[in-house]
């Protein structure tokens, strides 16, 4: 029988544990000690998310899925659906306004396999369908006032905290031996080639394609979090470590917030580089807002994001609170537009999470289809490129970014991924200069750490 961890108090204790310390240094004391840790903040762009950084050590549980069996401490259970028994072992009423614990991690791509019953796409043999860890205390640091909280329901570690405070880690190194990429150029215009077909044929409008960039890593990783967060600060960052697996990223992209009763998602879809000075900045963001294919692009995608909002959300609820803007980050800026909703009963952050995974800006439009043109077309399953990374709290909220922009890590393997959106009038050209736009955040993070 399925374990359930419904018994947990309701509500946690808050301990004010002190002020004005420097984050990273006490995230990376507890790296250094600890097989399973996260820490989840916000950097650069400032947002309504960005107010918080929480971090979580040494989880009450770890709880992942592959195929039809749902894994919980090493203790094997064979579930019809493990995305629908997750969903009945965790709380989602306890009280409390901000992070309180939960599950954090990852849902990958295939994912979509428990959530789609036509699909059935393959499955990346390093990383499970999905993998989080359940975290009943931890670490929230107020930005704004720079505080640290720490919150407890049942045991209790603030002596541990005060402990980590008061040390001082040296960090490692880092080795890193590029393998290369999974396609050659020639190689990715064929398949925008095959891909445009596929759209002439109507068997889809936008479709996402893309390689991954793959290396052999020695030594530590915290380096190259520590270094992403100076290269590429996004409004979403991260750095969640489950043994030798470990996501490291920096991501632009909300796929889905829950807070109480509302739900929002943020697409990117439209991309063009940054400029050298203010003033090319603006006239490359009004190129990108005037190309009638990034537009056509974006607003397919919007559509698709509402449509995937109002499947779980109150009728007549559903709205745009802002429809093609720019937003710039380190190295791209991207059309951006925000959708929102009321979830209607029955409808909770699980469900909702289902209605968007994978967003359609990893996948196209519609979407099916294209989840089964990219698994035709790309060499190997995508893993966690494209899922959700982010956290199930047990109050009911959620918050999960797409991991894009992030090196995925198994032991001394890694790999990071982009795709870009092809339609009927795509340049292979230009597709595969956007690849290279987005991959380049990660490469200039890399780049100190490369052996010749």
């Amino acid at each position: 029988m399925l374990p359930s961890f419904k018994h947990l108090p309701k509500k946690p204790q808050y301990i004010h544990v002190t002020n004005d310390f420097d984050i990273f240094q006490l995230f990376q004391n507890i790296e250094r000690e600890y097989e399973n840790c996260f820490i989840l903040e916000s950097l650069g762009e400032q947002n309504q998310h960005a107010r918080y950084a929480v971090i979580g050590f040494g989880p009450a549980h770890l709880i992942s899925a592959k195929g039809n069996a749902i894994v919980v401490d090493d203790e094997v259970y064979r579930v019809k659906n493990p995305y629908q028994a997750l969903r009945g072992m965790i709380p989602q009423d306890c009280i409390a306004r901000q992070y309180a614990g939960g599950l954090v991690g990852y849902m990958s791509y295939e994912a979509v396999n428990y959530l789609e019953p036509t699909v059935s796409v393959k499955v990346h043999p390093r990383f499970p369908e999905f993998m989080f860890g359940l975290y009943t205390d931890g670490l929230v640091h107020d930005t704004m006032t720079n505080e640290l909280f720490y919150f407890y329901y049942e045991k209790n570690r603030i002596k541990e905290i005060n402990r980590f405070l008061g040390e001082t880690t040296l960090a490692g190194e880092a080795k890193i031996t590029p393998l290369g990429d999974t396609l050659t150029k020639e190689e990715h215009h064929r398949a925008v080639q095959t891909v445009k077909q596929y759209i002439v044929d109507g068997f889809s409008f936008q479709c996402e394609v893309g390689m991954k960039s793959e290396y052999a890593i020695q030594g530590e990783t915290l380096p190259i979090y520590e270094r992403l967060r100076q290269v590429n600060p996004s409004p979403y960052m991260y750095y969640v470590k489950f043994g030798e697996k470990k996501i490291i990223g920096a991501s632009p992209e909300l796929l889905l917030s829950v807070s109480g009763r509302s739900i929002e998602t943020h697409p990117l879809a439209g991309t063009i580089q940054r400029g050298t000075t203010p003033a090319e900045d603006t006239a490359l963001a009004r190129t990108l807002l005037r190309d009638p294919k990034e537009a056509a692009e974006h607003s397919m995608l919007v559509d698709m994001h509402r449509n995937d909002v109002g499947r779980v959300s109150q009728f007549g609820s559903v709205s745009i609170r802002s429809l093609m803007n720019v937003r710039r980050f380190p190295f791209v800026q991207h059309i951006c537009s925000e959708i929102s909703g009321i979830l209607r009963p029955g409808e909770d952050m699980f469900t909702a999470l289902a209605s968007l995974l994978p967003g359609g800006v990893v996948s196209g439009a519609p979407k099916i289809e294209s989840i089964r043109i990219i698994d035709r077309e790309e060499k190997e399953a995508r893993g966690p490129y494209g899922g959700a990374l982010g956290y199930f709290g047990l109050n009911g909220d959620c918050t999960f970014a797409i991991p894009i922009r992030t090196l995925f890590v198994d032991g001394e393997y890694a790999y990071t991924q982009t795709s870009s959106g092809i339609v009927a009038d795509s340049d292979p050209g230009k597709e595969y200069e956007e690849l290279q736009y987005k991959l380049m955040g990660m490469r200039k993070t890399l780049e100190p750490f490369i052996q010749n």
